[in-house]
This record gives structure tokens, C-alpha cells and sequence, in this order.
């Protein structure tokens, strides 16, 4: 059995489209925020379970220990978006991260003396198993909140040599490796360096579509100017998604092959 997390449905929108995959329930848990951790299944892609809910370091952790208490997969692959943390990265770009840090607290107090690091070993998934899919193998730094400012990007790109920034990865990792569960780290980077996010991104994470969607459009209706801005990000989003898809159709084809790709990593 494989399991695939997301922090967020439009993450692996398009995946659990292609996949014909229904959700099949949900689990309120104990720190999962407003949204409730849900569980999807396909008759399509055999042995494959999709679990989505539960951002940050508490969530998270707890959607991995739920997915392998009720699943017992062989292998585990978090999928999901990314902010890009070194110039020239484009929307849509894939990173398998192979190094992971985390940094917790405040930002004034983040420095080389208090990042935590580990690896995940490339064995999960050897590379010749990707075809044509263009992935690079990265690093991936995993903070307490969004980063959507560009200077803060850079600045933590080049203090930490990370290529992208998030939420959940260090903290999923550690979950998978106390429950003795291989793993991968699959980024798509969302937002790249250059790239600002508005306002409205960082009060919407972890709103239903409905809410950040009103949310979306308050901060237009005040900011017109804005427009140019949100159409790009609307065009970002979909282009991590789509990657995160091909990626995901490409490992899953069948049961079959997941449980030998599984069977491999140990």
C-alpha cells in the first residue's frame, strides 16, 4: 500500500481527478485545525490511499500517524507546494528533497545554530524509475508559518542552502521515521523567489475553496491593482499542481509496482 499525503485538496486536485479516486471518510483528530483529515480511495489505482488535511507541524504529524494506523502502508510519499528559495525557479518545478531542516520559534531567532537538519534517503525511489519526468533532487526548509515576502525567501534561501520553503516536510519525516514508515518529500515550487505573494494568501491557508475564494476577491475589490498579481498566482497554482500530477500518475500506475518500489526502499 502506498500513501500520499497533501496539506491542501488543490494540491492533488488534478492527481485525485486522473485517479478516479472518492473520499471515503474523515477524521476529525485531535490537532487537525477547522479541517477535518480526509481519506480517498480508487478502484482505478489499486492499493493507493490519498490523505489530505492538516497543515503545520501538529497536523501533519498526526495525518501521517492516521494514514499508517489505519492503512499500514509500505511507502509514503508528501506531496505538495512550495515556496522557491533560490533565483531562476520556476512555478511548477519539482524538487525530491533528499535534505530536510526545520527551524521553530521566531524569525529573529533562526540562525545556523538553530536549524535542525536530517536526510531521507535516495533509496526511497531510485531515479530510473521516473521515465521522462524532469524531478531535481533538492533540499527543502520546513518553517513554523508562510514565508510570502521575496527578500525573506532569499535571505533564507542563502542562510540555510535550501532551494524551497514550507510547512509540513521536516515534520512529516520525523512522523514516518519514528513509525519505521518509508518516505519521499515531493515539492513543487509555488511562489518562486522572486515572487511576492498578497496579502490574502496567509489568513486563507486551511479555509475551504469557498472562503478563500471571498477572501480572494475582498482584497481585489480593495486593491484593483492587484488583478495582474492574483491571475499570476491562480497560473502558478496550476502549474505545481499539474507537475505534482504527472509525478504521481508516473509512480502509480498500479499497485503493483508500489509495493516493489516499497519492498526496494528497505
Amino acid at each position: 500500500m502506498l500513501a500520499i499525503t497533501a496539506a491542501f485538496e488543490r494540491e492533488v486536485k488534478d492527481y485525485l481527478k486522473a485517479g478516479s479516486f472518492t473520499r471515503v471518510r474523515r477524521e476529525r483528530g485531535q490537532v487537525a485545525g477547522p479541517g477535518a483529515i480526509r481519506f480517498y480511495l480508487s478502484s482505478a489505482v489499486r492499493d493507493v490511499v490519498v490523505v489530505v488535511g492538516g497543515f503545520g507541524r501538529e497536523a501533519s504529524g498526526e495525518a501521517v500517524r492516521l494514514v499508517v494506523e489505519k492503512y499500514m502502508p509500505d511507502l509514503l510519499v508528501s506531496a505538495g507546494f512550495a515556496g522557491g528559495a533560490q533565483p531562476g525557479l520556476n512555478p511548477g518545478e519539482v524538487f525530491v528533497c533528499k535534505r530536510l531542516l526545520g527551524l521553530t520559534g521566531h524569525a529573529a531567532y533562526w540562525s545556523s545554530n538553530t536549524v535542525m537538519e536530517k536526510s531521507v534517503r535516495e533509496s526511497a525511489l531510485p531515479y530510473d524509475q521516473w521515465n521522462d519526468i524532469e524531478i531535481r533532487w533538492g533540499s527543502c526548509l520546513t518553517v513554523p508559518s508562510l514565508v510570502p515576502g521575496s527578500f525573506m525567501k532569499e535571505w533564507l534561501g542563502k542562510t540555510f542552502a535550501t532551494d524551497v520553503i514550507d510547512m509540513e516536510s521536516y515534520w512529516i519525516s520525523e512522523a514516518a521515521d519514528n513509525l519505521k514508515v518509508p518516505h519521499l518529500i515531493l515539492r513543487a515550487v509555488f511562489d518562486p523567489v522572486e515572487f511576492t505573494l498578497p496579502p490574502f494568501v496567509a489568513p486563507s491557508l486551511g479555509e475551504s475553496t469557498v472562503r478563500t475564494a471571498l477572501r480572494a476577491a475582498s482584497y481585489l475589490i480593495a486593491h484593483p491593482g492587484s488583478v495582474k498579481g492574483a491571475t499570476v498566482l491562480m497560473a502558478q497554482a496550476k502549474q505545481a499542481t499539474a507537475s505534482l500530477s504527472r509525478f504521481l500518475l508516473n509512480l502509480t500506475p498500479t499497485g503493483t509496482r508500489v509495493l516493489n518500489l516499497a519492498a526496494g526502499a528497505r
